[in-house]
């Protein structure tokens, strides 16, 4: 019964914790305003836009950067607390949470990014 009991206290902790529960990376739709192609960079990572780019989910501001004619040259992705995250503050407390804010992980970027064109 103590072993249950304990493995069901262990579940619910692990639960909340944002660094647990969340990938370490995440997909991020990225097209244009005018729906042209357009060779875009984030973190480092080139793709042609209307595309996905993989970006490491760890808490840094990101920011897409265009060189196309008529685009914004830099574009910042959004991001927002995940909801796990405030799950882990009550079931994990200060340890769980600090855990999540460390390694980014309390972080949810923008699925979807839109270059602003004007041609």
């Amino acid at each position: 019964m103590k072993n249950i009991f304990i493995l069901a206290i262990a579940t619910l902790m692990a639960s909340g914790c944002a660094s647990v529960m969340t990938a370490e990376t995440q997909s991020i739709n990225v097209t244009t305003s005018n729906n042209k192609q357009a060779e875009v960079t984030v973190d480092d990572k080139t793709i042609t836009a209307p595309g996905m780019v993989v970006v490491l989910r760890d808490g840094k501001d990101k920011v897409v950067k265009s060189s196309a004619a008529g685009c914004d040259n830099a574009t910042p992705i959004k991001k927002e607390i995940t909801p796990v995250f405030f799950g882990n503050i009550l079931i994990g407390g200060v340890i769980g949470s600090t855990t999540d804010g460390v390694t980014g992980k309390m972080w949810d970027y923008t699925d979807n990014v839109e270059i602003a064109c004007t041609e």
